[in-house]
């Protein structure tokens, strides 16, 4: 009785008083409850992403955007140009260069008449051709001094960089390929048009190899750094999600025409995906890690990280 009469009574409402469960913020607490769902929900959107629809490389090839704004003054006078002499309505131009090793004969202009016959009936791909050097009275505007050379300029359907525009500058590749020149003489297709259809092709060659590449690099610094086969393959896991992710809501966007995908924004965004799943990453172990040593415990150790990187 003495005991019970002399014990403190807590006078403190118990609403008000201390929890043994710490405050939990919502988002990562939520996060770190559905941990498993979320993953796998991450892994089920990047297959989809990546089975239904072609990779973001022919994606960007079937649905190339124009290499030049069509907005612009120099743009808009040139279509006005074409529009007024009723010559063509695109951008995309190439040029056929003949070079021989002596001077252009007989037979060099019997071959140039035979591939510029060709070429327009060709009306899918070659809108106009400015036939100078077929002409007597301007063939020697289109001519060198020493007559070893001779161009032809043609105006293509389809604006610079956009798929239509390389199918035709592969089209007038065919007609060149298919035609034997003269003994000593080599034709060669030139111009913007070409130039940018090369560069689609060897941009999209190279993007495999310069992704592995820097995969590697990555899984070797990481090895050096973090000495853990396991926390490796993690942050090349979260990397490789982030990646094909990114890719292929991208590759699906451009493949129902959202946007138009050029060969340089396919690459940046290879490697910004890389660069940020990567960094992230990084940032959420090396905080986690930290926090461990700490002292703190698992659970603590993922809120701290988490309220330290989401911020």
């Amino acid at each position: 009785m003495e005991d019970a009469a002399t014990s403190p009574i807590s006078t403190q409402d118990p609403e008000t008083r201390p929890s043994s469960h710490p405050h939990r913020p919502v988002i990562p607490h939520t996060i770190r409850i559905f941990a498993v769902p979320i993953i796998l929900a991450w892994v089920v959107l990047t297959v989809i992403v990546n089975v239904a629809v072609p990779r973001l490389e022919v994606v960007s090839e079937e649905h190339s955007a124009p290499m030049t704004p069509l907005d612009a003054p120099s743009m808009k006078a040139m279509m006005l140009l074409g529009h007024n002499f009723r010559e063509f309505d695109s951008n995309s131009t190439v040029m056929i260069v003949l070079e021989g090793q002596q001077p252009l004969g007989d037979d060099a202009h019997h071959y140039y008449d035979d591939l510029i016959r060709q070429l327009r009936q060709d009306r899918t791909h070659v809108q106009h051709i400015q036939d100078f050097w077929g002409d007597r009275l301007t063939a020697a505007g289109a001519q060198s001094a020493d007559a070893k050379g001779a161009y032809v300029m043609l105006n293509l359907a389809g604006n610079q960089g956009t798929t239509l525009a390389n199918e035709s500058v592969e089209a007038v590749r065919k007609v060149i390929d298919r035609n034997q020149p003269p003994p000593g003489v080599r034709a060669y297709v030139t111009g913007p048009a070409a130039l940018s259809d090369d560069m689609h092709i060897i941009g999209n060659a190279s993007l495999a190899k310069i992704t592995l590449f820097t995969l590697g690099a990555i899984a070797i610094m990481l090895l050096l750094v973090y000495r853990s086969i396991v926390t490796t393959l993690v942050q090349l896991f979260m990397t490789g999600i982030a990646l094909a992710s990114a890719r292929g809501v991208v590759a699906v966007l451009g493949y129902h025409n959202v946007f138009g995908l050029t060969t340089f924004a396919a690459n940046i965004l290879t490697m910004l995906a890389i660069a940020a799943g990567t960094d992230y990453g990084i940032f959420l172990v090396g905080r986690y890690q930290e926090a461990l040593r700490a002292g703190e415990d698992r659970e603590t150790a993922y809120y701290t990280t988490f309220r330290g990187v989401a911020r």
